[in-house]
């Protein structure tokens, strides 16, 4: 199982330790006017959707895709709907995602 997301995670104590430091940064990064949006192409959508529908995704991945708005519309509104299939996944979220996997490889192959 590889993930996906190459986003950093830290976990544990070490994510406790820089929290003065790091907390007065944070507020000043929400301040500037930086990108709040990830580049994502329909293929890495679409794997992100097959990996989970397989279980084969990493860690993050899962909340990395739903979390991280995408700048193309088209695929945040797939991001959109799949962050609000309640989790553990039951057959009507399992059947919302096929669906939402479909329309991202619809877009991917330019269909």
């Amino acid at each position: 199982m590889s993930p996906r997301s190459r986003d950093w995670h830290v976990s544990g104590w070490p994510a406790v330790v820089p929290a003065p430091f790091v907390f007065p940064i944070a507020l000043l990064m929400q301040l500037l006017p930086l990108k709040k949006t990830r580049d994502r192409s329909a293929s890495d959508v679409a794997g992100f959707l097959r990996d989970f529908i397989a279980g084969t995704g990493g860690q993050w991945d899962w909340d990395d895709f739903t979390s991280i708005p995408i700048t193309d519309t088209a695929l945040d509104a797939i991001r959109a709907e799949a962050e609000m299939i309640r989790l553990p996944v039951d057959e009507i979220g399992s059947q919302k995602l096929k669906e939402l996997l479909a329309k991202a490889e619809k877009l991917e192959f330019g269909g």
